[in-house]
């Protein structure tokens, strides 16, 4: 008798449809598809698709378990909300930038992206020259803050993180926020007696003491944990880098097409003034490719764009605010209201005070502030081993414009021209220096051009003295000498005291 045949264990991998049927049957009834479903549906995908082993039977199709149409739907919407979870996780690994915290909010199956709050810069940044900007701005309304000595000016106080709070108050905004109320003067009286509100009596005078106290205010006056009271602003922070060409090219542009936008608002050519050379000579040795990106594309021609390119040159922009035309520094922060050079205008206050109109003319430089680096040379701070060594902004921007030309004789002007005063410096200040110890006032016509050497300075004591003293004592005394006759005399009256002592001197030897 033949022995019966063992029944065959069933095959693996029919065993693990049944189990995956079967999770499928309980899944399919709940309202909640976790991720862990989803993998083994795609693990159950890749095993029902493996080849069947040789030698054993293939099972017999199983009866499938009815399912309603509703649950079907139910479970394919799962299937893709939870591929859509994987796939958002999967891009969120692969990109390597984990998202902050507070800046992904995810609702349902989309990711909405939130606009994240941008980080304040830091308070002390004292190599920042836009930040001391900044807070030097803050000074620059005349409602809030009056003319103090150079000692607590406000140059002083930015260059120490404070800025302009309220009525002549400074605080350290983003630091120890410090406050300090600088009072130098007491308040003016009404006709009542009484106090004006954020007033001060400029007729009085300032106590030196007062002022000592302020100054060591600048820095005690932070909190003691405050970086601003360990360290402050180095004293070129001021320092406009001219000396890069590119660079003070490119702001010279963009100024002259801000200008040119209220071009129809600016002073003739004759009411205004400034230090030689013309700006037709300038304007005569820079090459036309120089404005080919300008808003005209060509260089000044119009009376109106030489004008605007002379406020360029001494570092004024154009602004329009309430249709009204301003002329504004970006380093002092002054503003010019051009309105009040119009002829019209210089016509009816020449009328009214008596002056004659070239002393009401606009002067381009002396409208800057004293400590404008425009302006100020000590300020500017240029290199002391340069050729631009105690120039000011706009001496420097003239020097890296003209080059070589700069120490030599500039084209001449036409004749329309010659004996014209729009260009002269106020009270005839405009001086060409030769050699040094050497002083000659300029010629009445204005084809000198710019012919200050770098290197020449008046020395009166015969010391070596720098440059920038040497000018402040040049200056000093051509207020003392306002006319070529008085220098003249002076020059006479010496050279007559010194041949009456050569006289006298000869007649004793004789004697």
């Amino acid at each position: 008798m033949a022995p019966t045949p063992t029944e065959s264990p069933p095959a693996l991998a029919t065993t693990k449809r049944k189990f995956h049927k079967l999770l499928d049957n309980i899944t399919a009834s709940t309202s909640q598809t976790s991720l862990t479903s989803t993998l083994y549906e795609s693990s159950n995908n890749a095993s029902t698709g493996s080849l069947p082993q040789p030698g054993v039977p293939e099972p017999e199709p199983t009866a499938k378990r009815p399912r309603s149409s509703n649950s079907s739907l139910e479970r394919q919407r799962q299937v893709s909300a939870g591929q859509a979870r994987i796939q958002a996780l999967k891009d969120q690994l692969l990109t390597g930038k984990p998202q902050r915290a507070g800046t992904m909010r995810v609702v349902g199956t989309q990711a909405q992206q939130t606009a994240s709050t941008p980080r304040k810069p830091p308070n002390f940044q004292p190599y920042s020259q836009d930040m001391f900007l900044e807070r030097l701005k803050t000074f620059a309304d005349v409602k809030k803050w009056t003319t103090k000595p150079d000692a607590i000016s406000e140059v002083e106080w930015a260059k120490r993180g404070w800025s302009c709070d309220a009525w002549n108050t400074v605080a350290c905004k983003g630091g120890c926020e410090k406050h300090i109320a600088v009072k130098l003067r007491p308040k003016r009286k009404d006709n009542d007696g009484r106090d004006i509100e954020m007033s001060e009596d400029i007729t009085e005078d300032v106590q030196p003491s007062l002022v000592e106290r302020y100054a060591k205010l600048i820095i005690d006056g932070h909190s003691e944990d405050c970086l601003w009271r360990k360290a402050g602003c180095q004293d070129n922070i001021y320092h406009i880098p001219i000396a890069n060409r590119a660079k003070s090219s490119a702001d010279l542009i963009s100024r002259y097409n801000f200008l040119l936008a209220i071009s129809h608002d600016m002073p003739l050519l004759e009411n205004i003034t400034h230090p030689k050379p013309h700006v037709d000579q300038i304007l005569a040795t820079i090459p036309a490719t120089f404005f080919s990106t300008t808003t005209t594309g060509t260089p000044p021609s119009t009376p109106a764009q030489r004008v605007a390119f002379a406020f360029a040159l001494f570092g004024w922009t154009g602004v329009s605010e309430s249709r009204i035309s301003l002329a504004v520094c970006n380093h002092c922060f002054q503003r010019l209201g051009l309105w009040l050079s119009t002829d019209e205008r210089l016509h009816e206050m020449s009328k009214k005070l008596g002056l004659p109109i070239a002393a009401l003319r606009l002067n381009l430089l002396e409208a800057h502030r004293e400590y404008c680096p425009w302006k100020n040379a000590v300020v500017q701070a240029n290199a002391p081993d340069s050729w631009i060594a105690g120039l000011a902004a706009w001496e420097t921007l003239e020097f890296m414009l003209l080059g070589k030309k700069w120490n030599k004789e500039l084209p001449k002007l036409p004749d329309e021209h010659v004996g014209s005063h729009s260009f002269e410096r106020a009270n005839n200040n405009s001086v060409d220096l030769g050699t040094p110890s050497e002083a000659t006032f300029p010629r009445e016509s204005e084809d000198s051009g710019l012919t200050r050497h770098i290197t020449a300075g008046y020395n009166d004591e015969g010391d070596e003295e720098s440059l920038t003293n040497k000018w402040k004592k040049f200056k000093a005394k051509l207020k003392r000498s306002t006319s070529k006759r008085s220098l003249k005399s002076v020059k006479s009256a010496k050279g007559s005291v010194k041949s009456g002592k050569s006289g006298r001197s000869g007649k004793e030897n004789e004697n």
